[in-house]
């Protein structure tokens, strides 16, 4: 039997595979992009370095040639300065290369740089026996250029191989990247796509084997509530968790039956019961009837009676068991109102005198009512006086606290312009620390045409006297070159000059920056400081009211009360009145025993 639970963990199981499997196929691709992005790293770094080491093969060829012009230079060319150029230059130059050799793991690259060794060598060695003998013997370190230039050409050769093994790298590693790129992205596409394919299937699967069956049931459960159990249950020959779901709807079908049935048998058995109470209470009828009509004769005797007035009579002739009590009832009735009508005449008299005290003390009352009200009318009027005042207090607190919030919020523009004017000044910094490095490339172009113009003019000593002319031009390019070199100098000290005010400016605009934020500091106490005096006000202003509310619902619960006296005062001559009825109203009466006379209650509360 294949349960629903074991349908649900197929189905978990099946999801937790396609999930592990998408996952899986991520993190591959992921980890090989990973990897080709460290070789197209490490790749891109050969490519500088060699790019380095080029630059470094022209720096010392520079170096040679402005040794070789530091003795026509007049003092503006130190050999001292090109020694030194000329060694960090050859650092930078083996520092590249053996970088590279340390990146490269392709033997074929690793032998031509190898093979870099050598002419590298030779290259250096020249490179700095000229520089040394340029500060000696000047005329034998030119005898040595052409020497130098023909080891040059040699390492040029052999730079230019490398840099196409090292180029041909590149483009293989970009070829590699491209072609991994689209497979993973093929992998993961197909992954995906067989990983939606599977859910939606799993998805149909279930609904078809467990979700509309549910349903079915359900509706059947709906209509066997509804009352209709000739119905046949869906589901009920699965053997499943579904299956004994339907059995036991089947169950409650089976009972709703059962209970249909016995509902009819009680209903026939209510009836016939019905028959046999509707007979057995005609009869009773009958002789209560009969009972009814001795009883009602002698009672409607003894209500004419009390109609009449007369309490003295007492009904002796026994009636029936069921209407003895109510015998017993009305003649317990007729003594008790004998004696209360002769406690209510009793107590007519002492009303009576009891409203004509009332009446004086109501007078007397109603005249202090009336003062106080007077007095409580004017403590109303002076506290809202008094409201009036602490309103006008609470709201010149709370202009008061919005100056001083405009005043806070000025001071805080004050220091967002004095930060513009810090973030400009440093604009000005960085544009001065810029420019100053243009300058510097200018330094450097005209130390590269003064190298230029020394070899055109060594080309053209070589040329004898064809290349006079061409010397000329070539020492005319040379004082060009050395007086750009001067006036960048010049420039270079100008900006060096103008950032120091910049700084200076910087330093200014921060302390002013400061001193407002103390002052903004200081305004937000001061706001506070109002805003707690605003509160306050408002507190006194809003306890103020309540004390004026209390006062004045005193004044009109005092206002109530005067009327309310003057109202007791008229109800007590009208009870006087009452009361006077009321006692010859109940001389109408003949009573057990005598009533007190009016001229004895009135002495007696005397």
């Amino acid at each position: 039997m294949v349960t629903i639970r074991t349908k649900m963990i197929f189905t978990s199981l099946a999801m937790f595979v396609l999930a592990g499997g998408a996952a899986g196929a991520g993190i591959w691709g992921s980890t090989t992009l990973t990897n080709n992005v460290d070789t197209v790293a490490r790749t891109a770094e050969i490519l500088r370095n060699h790019m380095q080491a080029d630059m470094m093969h022209d720096a010392l060829r520079a170096d040679v040639l402005s040794a070789l012009m530091a003795r026509s230079a007049q003092g503006e060319i130190s050999t001292a300065d090109v020694s030194s150029d000329l060694k960090e230059h050859v650092e930078s130059f083996r520092k590249a290369i053996d970088d590279n050799k340390a990146l490269v793991t392709d033997p074929e690259i690793q032998a031509v740089l190898k093979n870099l060794d050598t002419p590298l060598r030779g290259y250096i060695d020249n490179a700095s026996a000229i520089v040394a003998q340029a500060a000696s013997n000047p005329d034998q370190a030119l005898l040595s250029l052409p020497a130098f230039q023909q080891q040059f050409s040699i390492l040029e050769t052999a730079m230019e191989k490398a840099g196409d093994s090292i180029s041909s790298l590149s483009d293989g590693v970009k070829l590699n990247s491209d072609r991994l790129a689209v497979l993973i992205d093929t992998i993961l596409k197909t992954v995906l796509a067989a990983t939606a394919v599977s859910a939606l299937v799993l998805l149909f699967v279930s609904r078809k084997t467990i979700i509309q069956p549910i349903r079915f049931l359900a509706g059947d459960m709906q209509k066997l509530v509804g009352g209709n159990t000739a119905l046949s249950i869906t589901g009920i020959n699965r053997t499943d968790e579904i299956g004994e779901m339907a059995t036991a709807v089947e169950v409650f079908r089976q009972a709703a039956i059962t209970n249909k049935r016995l509902e009819a048998e009680a209903i026939a058995a209510r009836e016939r019961n019905e028959a046999d109470r509707i007979r057995v209470t005609r009869e009773a009828e009958a002789a209560a009837r009969v009972m009814l009509h001795e009883a009602t004769s002698s009672l409607a005797g003894g209500l004419r009676k009390l109609a009449a007035g007369d309490l003295s009579f007492h009904l002796s002739d026994a009636f029936a068991p069921d209407f003895e009590a109510l015998r017993h009832d009305l003649n317990t009735a007729v003594h008790q109102l004998d004696q209360t009508l002769t406690t209510v005449a009793q107590a007519a008299g002492s009303i009576d005198t009891g409203t004509r005290e009332i009446s004086i003390s109501s007078d007397d009352l109603s005249k202090r009512t009336e003062q106080q009200a007077a007095s409580l009318e004017e403590t109303a009027a002076a506290l809202d006086q008094i409201t009036i005042n602490v309103a006008n207090a609470s709201k010149r607190a709370d202009e008061a606290r919005a100056i001083a919030i405009q005043a806070n919020a000025s001071a805080t523009q004050s220091g967002i312009v004095v930060a513009s004017a810090v973030d400009a000044m440093q604009r000005i910094e960085e544009s001065s620390g810029q420019i100053s490095s243009i300058i510097g490339v200018i330094d450097e172009i005209a130390f590269q045409t003064n190298l230029l113009a020394l070899n055109a003019g060594v080309e053209a000593a070589r040329a004898g006297e064809a290349g006079k002319g061409f010397a000329v031009v070539a020492q005319e390019v040379r004082e060009l070159a050395q007086r750009s070199a001067r006036a960048a100098k010049e420039i270079k000290e100008l900006i060096r000059n103008s950032t120091t005010e910049v700084e200076s400016g910087v330093k200014l605009v921060r302390e002013t920056g400061g001193s407002l934020k103390v002052i903004g500091d200081y305004i937000i106490t001061i706001n506070q400081h109002m805003d707690a005096i605003a509160t306050s006000s408002r507190e006194q202003s809003v306890g103020l009211a309540e004390v004026n509310t209390a006062v004045n619902q005193m004044d009109q619960v005092t206002q109530r009360n005067a009327a309310m006296v003057e109202e007791t005062s008229a109800a007590s001559a009208s009870l006087a009145t009452e009361s006077h009825r009321l006692h010859e109203l109940i001389s109408q009466f003949t009573l057990g025993r005598p009533a007190a006379t009016k001229h004895d209650k009135t002495r007696r509360v005397a």
